[in-house]
């Protein structure tokens, strides 16, 4: 078993921080927004988690927002782990401090205790205050057009073991397609991509 990591608090410059290149955590711009104001009003509160070499493990959000207010020299609180961590360990403490490991809110007692006012200020839905009726789901669909597409789903999943990487980079070549280490499946051949983004629904009536 790997020995767990110990943390100690240490200060870092901006510049120095190493960004995960894979980090599947995304921000939207107001969030950004508050949480920049987060930090106008209270200040670093939570630190960034790192690892011996400045690889972030968790914090990417408030790097880029700091960097911004500050640029690259400012002087942040990080957490420095004794070891680094693989990169299935950091996938693992990814998930588990954004969503394995949380709890839950009490919206009733939000909406009771905190003004409902601030609370949508500071982030929340009015839905999730009760403050909407509940979304019927199958009445949005309502009047919408029939839409139908062919099945794109695999006929057939092969499971094809490696001994050496040599042996990857052959069979890439062979299929004429990219194989990296995070490659979790391929199609033969090569298939496109759905381009989503132009499809619309049209009335067919």
């Amino acid at each position: 078993m790997t020995d767990r990591p110990t943390w100690t608090t240490e200060t870092r410059k901006l510049r120095d921080l190493k960004p995960w290149p894979v980090n599947p955590r995304q921000i939207q711009k107001e969030q950004a927004e508050r949480l920049q104001e987060s930090f106008d009003t209270f200040g670093q509160v939570e630190t960034i988690a790192i690892g011996p070499a400045n690889e972030v493990f968790n914090g990417h959000q408030r790097l880029n927002v700091l960097l911004a207010q500050h640029g690259p020299d400012y002087e942040v609180d990080v957490r420095v782990s004794s070891r680094p961590l693989t990169e299935h360990e950091r996938q693992k403490l990814t998930v588990f401090l954004h969503k394995g490991a949380i709890g839950e809110w009490d919206f009733e007692l939000l909406a009771n205790t905190f003004e409902v006012d601030d609370l949508i200020d500071w982030g929340f839905k009015p839905y999730e205050l009760g403050m909407a009726g509940v979304i019927d789901a199958a009445g949005m669909w309502e009047g919408m057009p029939e839409f139908e597409q062919e099945d794109l789903s695999a006929i057939q999943i092969i499971k094809v073991n490696f001994a050496s990487r040599e042996d990857v980079n052959e069979f890439a070549r062979l299929v004429s397609q990219n194989i990296t280490d995070r490659t979790r499946s391929i199609w033969y051949p090569k298939a496109d991509k759905l381009d989503l983004t132009s499809e619309v629904f049209r009335d067919g009536s």
